[in-house]
């Protein structure tokens, strides 16, 4: 299952049906299950303003999980380099995920605080990044812009 995301009048956020399943394989459907999280990889496309998430990290052994928070290890980081490189640039970082033991994901101030942490120090191509939180019935994405306030998209039909 690909999702579309509008992010302006003119450009979507797609993510692909193997990058949505890699991240559903993590949601905390049962009781004892932790979060879970990585980054986004994907392609910004050539004369479009469209971004694709083709892939994303999954959980690493050094990363801190809870049943209700999620601490990404630099091992992501590691991954997301290696993966630039042997895709000749073309695999790039587009933003951070993790998983919420609730349906219906929403943000809270600590994943606020990291999304914006992350536009401001954390180098990347384009001009914003992008962050879904996985629920156990829904995906929900927010967006951060360096000149913008954090801002959830609207899922396309």
């Amino acid at each position: 299952m690909r999702l579309t995301f509008a992010v302006t009048d003119v450009s979507k956020l797609v993510i692909t049906a193997d990058a949505v399943e890699q991240m559903l394989a993590f949601a905390q459907r049962s009781w004892y299950q932790r979060e879970a999280g990585g980054v986004l990889l994907g392609r910004h496309l050539l004369d479009s303003s469209d971004v694709v998430v083709d892939e994303v990290t999954t959980p690493q052994r050094t990363d801190k999980r809870s049943r209700i928070s999620f601490f990404r290890s630099t091992n992501h980081n590691r991954i997301a380099q290696e993966k630039w490189k042997l895709s000749n640039e073309t695999l790039a970082y587009l933003g951070l995920w993790h998983t919420h033991p609730e349906r219906d994901p929403t943000s809270s101030t600590v994943d606020r605080n990291d999304w914006e942490c992350a536009v401001a120090t954390h180098a990347f191509h384009g001009d914003r990044l992008y962050f879904p939180i996985v629920g156990t019935d829904r995906i929900r994405v927010w967006t951060k812009a360096k000149a913008e306030p954090v801002r959830e998209l609207l899922l396309l039909p």
